[in-house]
């Protein structure tokens, strides 16, 4: 029964560190990707801009 215990106890410590290692990558491609859509409309206003001079 010691056993089960402990065994359920690895696991449940795995899934935690797992979980949070994915929280964390998912964070950072949602910044990234929101920093390459700024970039990208700036880009484009910018060519609006200056191809109506």
């Amino acid at each position: 029964m010691e056993e089960i215990k402990q065994r359920l106890a690895q696991i449940e410590a795995k899934l935690e560190r797992r979980s949070t290692s994915g929280r964390i990558v998912k964070y950072m491609i949602i910044i990234f990707l929101s920093i390459f859509f700024l970039f990208f409309a700036l880009g484009i206003v910018q060519f609006v801009a200056g191809s109506s001079v």
